[in-house]
Parts: structure tokens; sequence; C-alpha cells
């Protein structure tokens, strides 16, 4: 079956990592992409596949009529069996391009965000839900990636009959511990002997909350505890001059790493401690939760989203926006003893084997794929 994904755009983020993940394993469909915005790094990934990577080349925040006129053309000239679209504005799009072809096609959204409260979203985007929600009946399958998620989106009028959860799938072979992890992420990031290490792995963006971890940690360290922060992201490669001031105010610079977005992620993260997720909303189910666990590296993470449910007792869930709490969490993990952080890790990376393998949740998808062929074929 030849499916189309069409999706916002392919800069680094959960969606579009999820999707690069799904065709990199392969499997029964014949995935084709169409991105709204210009590629990104993540159509790297996709095209070395060799899988095409179509896109309307659409300014973001720009919706005209010529993209408009164009969308549906090339989705009739991919001819694909069903369109999947990926996110608020790719589910539109693919909406859209649905409506105005024949014959009429699958359809199926994917959601991947959380909503506990719709006035920490933007106008647009409570714009886009409420349409979205207006129209949700209209695709044969609602994918959310978190149960929250699900739940969350019904509450404010998303078709009920529509929705499932398939959460995010992780490659366990490469996401897996290592004896060289240790000494590949000191190779990376300078780690003193005895300090703590403390990964971050986000994009740059409010919801991320990295000022507040970074207030953790430096109350954290006041109290004793010697820790190395590692932030990881597109836009931390040089961190907006709030960010910056913060860091540089409250950390030793031989203590705080920044960077941009890295693809060696798998190489050094064993090597962690633990790894922090300061999340303040917006989450649904973080991929790098997923990664740390299959790595064996417990978890403190806001209590956002799936999170919970996801780190179960293989670390600590706290609050969203509480530093105090937040800190206390760091200190109760690194006061632990080594060998039992491995074996929360263990735990953890044992869940995600059994729950969460990327070719479990690969089939799930193509599985789905099929029934949704199947429904509108059947009317």
């Amino acid at each position: 079956m030849k499916v189309l994904h069409v999706i916002t755009g392919l800069n680094v983020g959960g969606a579009e990592n999820m999707l690069a993940k799904l065709i990199e394993r392969g499997g029964a469909d014949t995935p084709e992409v169409l991105s709204l915005l210009p590629p990104g790094p993540i159509a790297e990934r996709i095209t070395a596949c060799g899988v095409k990577v179509h896109t309307l080349n659409m300014r973001r925040g720009a919706v005209g009529p010529a993209a408009m006129l164009r969308l549906p053309r090339m989705v009739e000239a991919i001819a694909p069996d069903l369109i999947h679209g990926w996110m608020y504005h790719g589910n539109l799009a693919a909406s859209y391009a649905r409506k105005r072809l024949q014959p009429r096609l699958p359809l199926v959204w994917n959601i991947r965000h959380s909503i506990p409260d719709l006035a920490m979203e933007s106008r647009q985007t409570r714009i886009l839900l409420k349409l979205s929600a207006a129209i949700s009946r209209g695709p044969e399958a609602i994918v959310y990636n978190a149960h929250v998620s699900r739940a969350q989106h019904e509450a404010i009028g998303y078709s009920a009959t529509r929705g499932m959860v398939i959460p995010n799938g992780f490659d366990t072979s490469r996401y897996q511990p290592a004896p060289g992890a240790r000494d590949a992420a000191a190779a990376q990031f300078g780690f003193a002997d005895g300090a703590f290490r403390i990964a971050c792995i986000a994009r740059l963006h409010p919801m991320k909350d990295h000022a507040r971890l970074v207030e953790a940690v430096a109350a954290a360290r006041i109290r004793g505890c010697d820790i190395h922060l590692v932030l990881v992201g597109h836009g931390l490669e040089e961190p907006p001059a709030d960010l910056k001031h913060l860091i540089e105010s409250k950390l030793p610079a031989d203590r705080v790493t920044t960077c941009g977005a890295r693809f060696d992620v798998a190489d050094w993260l064993a090597g962690m401690d633990l790894l922090a997720v300061p999340s303040a909303w917006g989450e649904a189910f973080p991929n790098v939760i997923g990664e740390a666990l299959a790595c064996g590296v417990p978890v403190v993470a806001t209590d956002v989203g799936d999170s919970a449910r996801i780190v179960a007792d293989d670390g600590i869930i706290v609050p969203p926006k509480d530093t105090h709490a937040m800190t206390e969490a760091i200190l109760s993990m690194a006061a632990l003893p080594p060998e039992k952080r491995e074996a929360m890790g263990q735990a953890g990376r044992e869940r995600v084997v059994r729950d969460y393998s990327l070719p479990k949740i690969g089939e799930r998808y193509s599985d789905m794929h099929a029934a949704c062929l199947e429904q509108l074929r059947q009317g």
C-alpha cells in the first residue's frame, strides 16, 4: 500500500523523528512524504531510505492560495492509497487534499500534543484545535501517541469513535546499555571524575522549560551535589540571551554544556546518570524518555502527557513548573547507590523492549493502515 505522509515540516522534533523511524524500519507500506514547509534535516534520514520527499515550500505562518491549489494536484500525482497527516497543520492539509480528490482515499490523523489547559496554547493553535474538532469525524482513524492526549482532545470535541493510541516506538538495538558509553560521554562533554551527569535533550521552546531545570540544578549544586548538566537540542547551540545569562550566572562553566541537535545521542546517552525532562506543558509521549530507558538510564520528568505512565517506577515524576520538586527529585536520584540507579534503568529497558519496541509499534501502524483501507472499501 502506498502511504503518503503529510507533515508540517521535517526539522528535528518528536513527530518528525517518529515518522523517520517508521520509514527506516521498513514494513508492509510503501511510503512517500509531503512536507508543507521546506524540508529540514530529518529529510536526509528519509531520503537515505530511498523514500521520496515532496514539499510545498510554504513559509511558516503563510498559507497562500497558490499552495492550496498545488496541494491536491501534488497528492493526485503521487497517487497514494492512503493519506496520513501528522500534527495539526499536516492533518488539516491532508483533509483538504482528500476532500478535493476522487476517488475518496482513506485518511489518518496523527496527534502528538497534549492540551492540559487551552489558555497555554497560542491563538493560532486554539483555532486549529476548534476547526479540527469540528471535522474530526472525517478521518477513518485518529492516532494519538498518548492516552492523556486522546482524553484531552476528545474532551474538547474530537471524535471518540475515531480515536486510538499507538505509542512511540524505539530501536532497542541502537538505544541500549553499552560498556564504553561512560567513556564516550566523558570524551564528548568533558565530565570530571565523580560529577553526577544529567542530560536534558529537547529543542528550544517555552514548553520545554529549560530555565527551570537550570534553576533546579543550581539549587541542587548549592546543597552539595556536583552536577554537570548537558543541554542538547535545536536552538541551544546559541541559547537566547535570557537563558544564556541564567546559565552563566547559576552554573560554573565547567559544569554545563549546551549544544544543538545531535544525531549521535545513542552513542553517549547510556553514559549519563540521569535524564531530566522539565516540560511545563504540551508533551504527549516524549521520545527521549523511551530512548533513555532503553539505554538503562533512569528519568526525572514532569507529570505532563503520558510521562508518568512511561516512567512508572524507573524514575521520579514531579509536578510541572515546580522548581523545588525538581531539585528534590534530582537530589534523591543522585543520593541513590549507582547499582540502585542501574537496577531502575534495567527495569525500564525491559519494559521498553516489551511494550515499545519499534518493530511492534511499526506493525500496529501497518495494521491500522490496512484496516482503514478496508473500512473505506466496505463503506
